[in-house]
């Protein structure tokens, strides 16, 4: 298999001729700050483009943003295990950069979006709307790679409630459920990730988390959290 971002730090004279997902292993993180900064930044770019001050470079901005975003999380995840090192290891690594990628697709639809209804006088509201959406994903990545760690280490993982207010009966049922890492990978349910369909609320400002633990696993747990999985469906 052709490691591509290995053959552009080696070659960073092909940067320039590389489109589509190819050229997003070639950006370079912006600093990711906050959720504050992450959704100021996506506003003022949606508005930029919707008003017309904004092209194309709404894309690389974005790659830059989402990259800084999702590398920072990754690593803030690793250190927050107990390990030191700039470097991520190689199953996080790869992780990293497969969950920077997904977002291609949906970067391009969000810009051809805002373009579509700038042409055909729609808000602005609906997609600025969306750009909490965006600004959540360092939570995913976190949460993401919290979990690949505690799946390597063979460790326990327990599902914890948000600060919100309100929870849908999914995160609820699951609260203090503990299974081993490799059983929540198992059974498919994880917090975020929207659009997400092992949850009743879809994922959407969801802010849960699975939270490595040395909690005994809950009793009967796969079984249980299957029966609800079946309701929800």
């Amino acid at each position: 298999m052709i490691d591509l971002r290995q053959i552009i730090k080696t070659v960073p004279a092909v940067k320039p001729y590389l489109t589509g997902k190819a050229k997003w292993l070639a950006y370079e993180p912006a600093e990711y700050k906050t959720f504050d900064y992450m959704l100021a930044q996506l506003l003022g770019l949606i508005r930029g483009v919707y008003g017309n001050n904004l092209g194309g470079d709404f894309i690389d901005i974005m790659a830059n943003l989402i990259s800084g975003q999702l590398t920072q999380a990754y690593q803030q995840a690793f250190e927050d295990a107990g390990y030191t090192g700039f470097f991520l290891p190689d199953y996080l690594q790869a992780s990293l950069e497969e969950a920077i990628l997904n977002q291609y697709g949906y970067v391009d639809q969000l810009f051809r979006d805002i373009i579509d209804a700038r042409l055909n006088g729609e808000p602005v509201e609906p997609l600025l709307a969306r750009a909490q959406l965006w600004a959540q994903r360092w939570t995913e990545g976190y949460n993401e790679a919290t979990r690949l760690i505690t799946t390597e280490e063979g460790g326990n993982l327990e599902w914890v409630l948000g600060a919100t207010e309100q929870h849908c009966s999914t995160c609820s049922g699951l609260n203090g459920k503990v299974m081993s890492s490799k059983e929540w990978d198992l059974i498919g349910i994880k917090p975020q990730n929207a659009p997400n369909s092992a949850l009743e609320c879809g994922g959407w400002r969801c802010d849960c988390s699975l939270v490595p633990t040395d909690k005994r696993r809950s009793p009967g747990a796969y079984g249980r959290i299957e029966e609800m999985q079946l309701s929800l469906a």
